[in-house]
């Protein structure tokens, strides 16, 4: 992997991290459409860190916040939610590993479309309310599905709260903190057991850290701004044609 390409797969994935378009899709097909063959979780989860970094820093009065009080409310509800998300990752992970690799991408991303589409109709009765322990373990849950790529881990988070009848900004921030936890822990886990793949040198990873960081930031900023006033239907449109486009290409273009 040159470095070029490595800039061009950690811009993918600090930009769709945070949209709800599935980072992990958009990196697989990112690679396919660049000939990379070797795009592994390890590298995928350099990115990761990159976009880890940029949330933390987005969120940082909420991040300081918890530090601060570190067996307060907000804490262990992230908890009661990243269990669950690790135990249903876990068990995809040993299961289900061909669809991790992407052989069911096209209608992961459709499930995707279908529930950002379902967060618009719910978003009407959803309010700014205290979360409840439950409530979050079942966002912890769709988080632990969306470990299969296509399934956007931001946006079936955010769909899940919204449809428990949290506003769209509380739903978006609780999701984008909950994500702390969960790539740190995986990162440990993917980088320890499996590496960074072969083929990718440190200067690549070093280019992948700081365009995926770069990315996440404006990707934060961005969906923290939309979500006050617009819907995420747009971004169900775009997965829908998505799908199509690679429905095509599958039967009849043969593109990548």
């Amino acid at each position: 992997m040159t470095v070029f390409e490595a800039i061009l797969l950690g811009i993918v994935q600090g930009l769709t991290e945070f949209l709800p378009v599935s980072s992990s899709g958009h990196l697989l097909l990112m690679g396919r459409f660049l000939g990379v063959s070797n795009v592994s979780l390890g590298f995928e989860l350099v990115c990761h860190l990159g976009t880890l970094a940029a949330v933390c820093i987005c969120m940082r009065n909420d991040v300081f916040a918890l530090i601060k009080k570190p067996f307060a409310r907000p804490m262990r509800l992230l908890l009661a939610a990243t269990v669950p998300t690790a135990i249903v990752a876990g068990i995809l992970s040993v299961l289900f590993r061909d669809a991790l690799e992407g052989s069911v991408l096209v209608y992961c991303f459709l499930i995707t479309g279908i529930l950002l589409l379902c967060c618009g109709f719910a978003d009407k009765r959803a309010t700014e309310k205290p979360m409840r322990y439950p409530h979050a373990a079942c966002i912890g849950l769709m988080q632990g599905i969306a470990a299969l790529p296509g399934l956007s881990r931001s946006g079936t988070t955010i769909a899940a709260a919204t449809m428990l009848g949290y506003g769209r900004e509380q739903a978006a921030r609780f999701s984008f903190l909950l994500s702390i936890p969960v790539i740190v822990g995986s990162s440990l886990v993917e980088l320890i057991l499996h590496g960074v793949g072969s083929g990718i040198g440190a200067p690549a990873l070093v280019a992948a850290f700081f365009s995926s960081f770069v990315s996440g930031l404006v990707a934060v900023s961005f969906m923290l701004r939309i979500l006050r006033k617009h819907s995420m239907d747009g971004f169900a449109v775009y997965l829908f044609l998505l799908s199509v486009f690679l429905l095509i290409n599958e039967y009849a273009l043969h593109l990548f």
